[in-house]
């Protein structure tokens, strides 16, 4: 029987899926704003202005355009 816990491991990603706005395009590339990280170079299609999965250096799809709330406490 195989360790459960390298079974788990294998289950899960091994890189981040992020959520970013599309700042610009250029051929292939996309520059996207990454919510709360920064702004990273990718590689896909995407209008300008849309909200993108990143996972990598890879758009892998679409994102919902959700407002964003902010609560203090």
């Amino acid at each position: 029987m195989a360790n459960p816990y390298r079974r788990l491991l294998a289950l899960l990603p091994t890189t981040p899926r992020q959520v970013g706005e599309v700042i610009s395009v250029s051929g292939s590339r996309v520059c996207v704003d990454l919510v709360g990280c920064g702004v990273r170079t990718c590689q896909g299609d995407a209008q300008v202005g849309g909200m993108v999965y990143v996972e990598g250096d890879q758009i892998t799809g679409v994102a919902p355009s959700l407002p964003v709330v902010v609560v203090e406490v």
